[in-house]
């Protein structure tokens, strides 16, 4: 026995079993009997002690061993080291317990397990639709989370516990979830259009479906037609302005296209709703088929309009002609950038990479194209294959780029709408600034008296007013073109009795009548405003200026130099012109100076348009090209002067020499030239003011 422990008083009678037993379990408990009391120690030592506290009748060697085989015996306190190892052992008791435990989570689990697997196999035998079945589960598996709350709740003071919060936490974040899986559910099987359709889907589908085919041909015939244009090669990347034949085959070819796309894009929007059809047996047809076919008008649609853009980028000049609004067709003011935004952005490329990775989903979990070769319509599967090897095939950053730059062309036409207010501002200050003789020309009213009787209807003339500050940002030393119409009785003498005018007013106005009723009867508001004209001061011509096409006399549009060309072409031709720039009037002033688009006119655009001939149609009129000044192409007015001296001496010339009025600075006035001095004009420079 330890030393420092006391010694412990056996009782009188000696212990018992049952005593034995609980003083060793009170020993493993590191506790003392309380039957037997601590005893003080003997003065005597060890021996004495043990020899004090033998019992009466038993020699104290007994007592002593009999104590010391007592305390060998005893097993070691359960507060020491040896005690706490043996006290961290499993019993086998608690290995039993826990294998108990797993039996019978298992053997409940079985239960639930089965009886699904029991309802999915009746289900699947009864073709019962999925969406509304696994709305019954959502609504139960929130009532179960729900009773797993308040279960908790009744069971004691569970928000107290760590443990039981986090629980509770979980369950309510489920029910959440459930609940938006049910809604889901709900909006999944509500009835659409196309689900409505019942026994009319298989006829209405396969029509659609053939439609499709013939919408898609129209669409790639579109753009192979457009891109066939020779406006297109011409340009060759950069800007050059339509001729009258291309801008006529263009507009039809894109009037085709918009007309094709909206109807396929009506289909594509219409079995969108594919997703409303249940994807179990029942339904799976149905679903495929609506899948497939707005797929692959979508498919069709993004490739085409992505064909069409690549087309469009060789020619900036036909985007913003085809940009214009057309009434008479039908046509919306910024038509080709709706359709790049709308039909090839990157919502657009984002359904083309979401409607892959679904085709392939429907394939590999419900044998779709095997459900699509049996039924007939596999066609429209290797058609959206097709489709979607075209267009990855042009790589996903081209394909990246191209969408992002669709995307930013509002954005494009956001900034030039807030700077073209500064430019038409600066550009009206210029044209109106005179920096000296101001309120005087050179050329005398009886000069121009004298050049209007010169002059015939149709004749190209050339203006310049010295000192003005818009000369300085106008190339060459003409700066203003003008079409000369005449008087009402030159109009009359010039056109009224010519058989091909006649002929040419029965085919444009659709009756027989002479030219100057022609015009009365097609522009009556222009006609009445030259009646209504200051006698003295006659309406004799058709210009653009800052103020839009408007009709003007001599004394307004002349200024210092004036000079006349005449057009070597039949009545009929002539006649058109003024008919064509009498349709002109009212239109503003393009202070953009661009010649792609007619809504806005520069003085020799009216000029050119209005003489432009119609290739494939006909080829009269005036042949000369714009020219490339700051990066487009335009027509500055000294062009018309070029080409006369360009064609001059030639049998096929297309400008005979009329009239030359020249201002002279040093005389302060003006006087005639002939035409070798109106030749010496063409590279005369722009600030050439101070000759004798």
């Amino acid at each position: 026995m330890n030393e420092s422990s006391p010694p412990v008083s056996p009782s009188p009678n000696g212990p018992s079993a049952g005593e034995g037993a609980r003083g060793g379990s009170a020993a493993r408990a590191g506790e003392a009997s309380p039957s037997a009391p601590l005893s003080p120690p003997a003065a005597g030592g060890p021996a004495e002690a043990t020899a004090a506290s033998a019992p009466e009748g038993v020699p104290a060697p007994l007592a002593g061993t009999s104590a010391e085989a007592s305390s060998a015996a005893a097993p070691p306190s359960a507060s020491g080291p040896r005690g706490a190892a043996c006290g961290a052992r499993e019993e086998p008791g608690d290995a039993h317990d826990s294998a108990g435990r797993g039996l019978v989570a298992a053997g409940f689990l079985t239960l639930p397990l089965g009886l699904g697997a029991g309802l999915g196999y009746w289900a699947a035998d009864r073709g019962l639709l999925w969406y509304p079945l696994l709305g019954g589960l959502f609504s139960l598996w929130i009532a179960g989370a729900l009773a797993a709350i308040a279960g908790f709740y009744l069971r004691g003071p569970v928000l107290e516990r760590r443990r039981g919060r986090r629980r509770i936490v979980a369950l309510s974040l489920l029910v959440v979830l459930l609940a938006g899986g049910k809604v889901a559910v709900r909006w999944a099987t509500q009835e659409t259009a196309l689900t409505t359709l019942g026994p009319a889907f298989a006829p209405t589908w396969a029509a659609d479906a053939a439609h499709y085919r013939e919408l898609d041909r129209a669409l790639s015939w579109s753009v192979e037609r457009l891109g066939s244009l020779d406006a297109f090669a011409r340009a060759a990347g950069r800007s050059a302005p339509l001729r009258a034949d291309e801008e006529a085959a263009a507009l039809d070819c894109w009037t085709t296209y918009l007309d094709a796309a909206r109807v396929l894009d009506e289909t594509r929007r219409f079995y969108e709703d594919y997703t409303f059809f249940d994807p179990s047996r029942l339904e799976r047809d149905a679903h495929v088929r609506s899948f497939l076919l707005t797929f692959a008008a979508e498919l069709s649609l993004y490739e085409r309009t992505t064909d069409l853009v690549d087309v469009l980028n060789e020619n900036a000049d036909a985007v913003k002609f085809l940009d214009l609004e057309r009434p008479e067709r039908g046509l919306p003011a910024h038509s080709v950038a709706f359709v790049r935004e709308e039909l090839a952005g990157l919502t657009d490329l984002s359904r083309v990479v979401a409607g892959q990775q679904y085709l392939y989903f429907l394939d590999r979990t419900h044998g779709a194209r095997a459900l699509a070769r049996a039924n007939g319509y596999e066609w429209l599967w290797r058609e959206v294959e097709e489709h979607l090897g075209r267009v990855l095939a042009r790589g996903g950053r081209v394909l990246a780029a191209r969408t992002l730059a669709n995307d930013l062309a509002p954005l494009q036409r956001k900034l030039k709408r807030l700077v073209f207010p500064v430019q038409k501002g600066v550009a009206e200050w210029m044209g109106d600034t005179k920096v000296r003789r101001r309120g005087r020309y050179l050329i005398a009213p009886e000069q121009l008296r004298s050049f209007a009787r010169l002059a015939e209807p149709g004749d190209v003339l050339l203006g310049r007013k010295n000192w003005y500050l818009s000369n300085l940002g106008l190339p060459g030393f003409w700066p203003h073109a003008m079409l000369y119409v005449g008087s009402r009785e030159q109009l009359a003498a010039a056109f009224d009795q010519d058989p091909g005018v006649r002929s040419w007013v029965a085919r444009a106005g659709g009756r027989e009548e002479a030219f100057t009723a022609y015009l009365a009867r097609t522009y009556p508001r222009a006609w009445a405003e030259r009646a209504a004209a200051d006698p003295e001061h006659p309406l004799l011509l058709i210009e653009a200026i800052s103020e839009g096409v408007v009709q003007n006399s001599l004394e307004h549009a002349a200024g210092d130099y004036l000079a006349a060309l005449r057009p070597r072409l039949p009545a009929w031709v002539k006649a058109r012109a003024v008919a064509r720039a009498f349709g002109f009037l009212g239109r503003p002033y393009d202070f953009d100076f661009d010649f792609a688009t007619d809504d806005r006119l520069v003085c020799s655009e009216l000029v050119w348009r209005s003489y432009r001939p119609q290739e494939g149609v006909d080829d009269h009129g005036l042949r000369i090209d714009t020219v490339t000044v700051a990066g487009r192409r335009t027509l500055p007015a000294n062009e018309f002067a070029r080409l006369f001296r360009r064609e001059r001496d030639r049998e096929g010339r297309q400008l005979d020499f009329v009239a030359f009025l020249e201002g002279v600075e040093a005389r302060g006035t003006a006087v005639a030239r002939d035409e070798a001095a109106f030749l010496a004009t063409v590279d005369r420079p722009k600030w050439d003011v101070l000759q004798r």
